[in-house]
């Protein structure tokens, strides 16, 4: 005779229950002997739901059953084999058309109508405790939200679970990282995809370890309610549709539970920022409307913040590129003043960056002008001279910090009056090194970083045709330039006006 054994067990609870895999093994084996069984062949689902019916070693018995290889099906009890009704009954029938039997090692069902009856009863208990166990569960969960505890550890960023008090503590080091988003999109007005060039740039480590930072993470972080010391439990109602797969729908915010955790920043600061994610989106639906090339690259020379687009006319709509303090209401909300640059038009500067690039591509020789032109700005002088000055006061410093220590070592000084000077002395070099990483970081943002045939190849590669569409044109600049900063410079008001600007390129 030849027998199959299939067990199953979804939790470690039923595990300590008695529903072990080696408990339900055992006793199987036994039984099996007891009907004669020659061979055995075991079927184990361990840590699988009896709720679905598409389980691998279930679905593996099924299509030998259907080839017919075996003469008894032996679980350990019905609930084994599964836990709704129906199922239990597909199973049975797929049995009793293989020619075999259906045998269970903890009871047995006689082969009568009122065997047949008890057998579909244990299916409707099953069923029956299931739901008992998810209604429990459930009950649980509330009432441990209720007196403000975490339910589930959801590995913030930002927090660290206190297994002990079931609550979150601040992780000072991600913390610090939490506000620095929020101060990128509140102060700083940047949008989500800037945000995580920006911190990429930093090489500031992103959650769970992945390389670099995305979007959706930067977005999650932003409309996450715990930052500010709140998180809802019961938000969702979660419904399993598979082995591994799982309905997410939002309860009524009636029945959410607020669980109140360490803030990482204030209301104020939440609040401003998902005003801020608001505007950018509405700005971001309002400008795709058009065919605006630098769309998006457009930095404001006075402020360093970005331009958007901005509109004028009634007949006549006239397009410019306006900084985006101008243009955000979240400036008024906050109490900041906005710049005072001139707004550009968006024709004017889509034409000319194009034209100069097209001119750069066709003229390789004005590369080696451009990349002069730009290591002779006077911001960029300006910034070397800066940290020239930094060098020399560093090295001033650590020989001062060789000195102390000399005069420490032929006892001219005292130990206090030793750690008091070299306090002071870390304290500078501290300030003087992030003055550094300061105008480093300036330099590297408008300073060419490659050489003329490198920026050749680059331009050659994306402009090195005689026609383009839109389309073609707005990705060819986005391959091209990283931004573009610019400046009115001209007095013209009005009518007939001819503006005059100042364009800086930052090059890929």
């Amino acid at each position: 005779m030849n027998a199959a054994i299939y067990v199953r067990v979804s939790t470690d609870q039923q595990a300590e229950k008695g529903y072990s895999i080696d408990t339900q093994l055992e006793a199987c084996r036994k039984y099996a002997l007891e009907l004669g069984a020659t061979t055995i062949e075991e079927f184990v689902d361990d840590g699988y739901s009896g709720e679905f019916i598409d389980r691998p070693a279930l679905a593996n018995l099924r299509e030998k059953l259907a080839r017919k290889q075996f003469d008894v099906v032996i679980a350990y009890a019905p609930d084994r084999l599964a836990r709704k009704t129906i199922h239990l009954l597909i199973i049975s029938e797929e049995i009793s058309k293989a020619g075999a039997m259906r045998k269970f090692a903890s009871v047995n069902f006689e082969s009568t109508s009122e065997g047949e009856l008890m057998y579909k009863f244990q299916g409707i208990v099953a069923e029956y405790e299931k739901e008992k166990i998810k209604e429990r569960t459930m009950r649980g969960k509330r009432g441990k939200a209720a007196k403000g505890l975490v339910i589930n550890n959801a590995k913030p960023f930002g927090y660290t679970f206190d297994p002990d008090k079931s609550t979150y503590v601040i992780n000072e080091a991600e913390a610090e990282i939490v506000r620095m988003i929020f101060d990128f999109i509140v102060k700083e007005k940047m949008g989500t995809a800037r945000i995580c060039k920006e911190l990429n740039a930093r090489g500031i480590p992103s959650p769970r370890a992945k390389k670099t930072w995305i979007v959706s993470s930067i977005h999650r972080i932003l409309t996450n309610t715990i930052y500010k010391g709140i998180i809802f439990s019961m938000k969702y109602r979660y419904e399993k549709i598979g082995l591994n797969k799982k309905r997410r729908t939002l309860r009524p915010e009636s029945e959410w539970i607020p669980i109140h955790v360490p803030a990482i920043i204030d209301e104020v600061t939440w609040q401003a920022a998902q005003k801020q994610l608001h505007e950018n989106k509405d700005f971001a639906k309002r400008n795709l409307k058009h065919d605006y090339l630098l769309n998006g690259l457009v930095t404001c020379a006075k402020c360093e913040r970005a331009m958007v687009i901005s509109h004028s006319g009634c007949n006549k709509l006239i397009s410019y590129y306006a900084c985006l303090s101008q243009k955000s209401s979240s400036y008024v909300y906050s109490g900041q003043k906005p710049c005072t640059a001139r707004q550009v038009p968006t024709k004017l500067l889509d034409e000319y960056v194009f034209d100069y690039l097209m001119e750069l591509c066709h003229n390789p020789d004005k590369i080696a002008e451009y990349i002069q032109a730009v290591s002779e700005r006077k911001d960029i002088k300006k910034h070397k001279i800066a940290l020239d000055q930094i060098s020399k006061a560093e090295k001033e410093l650590l020989q001062q910090k060789d000195t102390v220590l000399r005069w420490f070592r032929q006892k001219m000084l005292t130990e206090s009056e030793v750690e008091s000077q070299l306090k002071d002395i870390r304290k500078q070099l501290a300030d003087i090194a992030q003055m550094r990483k300061t105008y480093e970081a300036k330099l590297a943002a408008i300073a060419p970083t490659r050489s003329v045939a490198e920026i050749a190849a680059t331009i050659k590669l994306n402009l090195g045709k005689d026609s383009f569409t839109i389309e073609e044109k707005r990705a060819a600049l986005r391959s091209i330039l990283d931004r573009v900063i610019i400046e009115r410079v001209d007095n013209t008001r009005g009518r007939g006006s001819r503006p005059e600007i100042n364009v800086q390129l930052k090059l890929k």
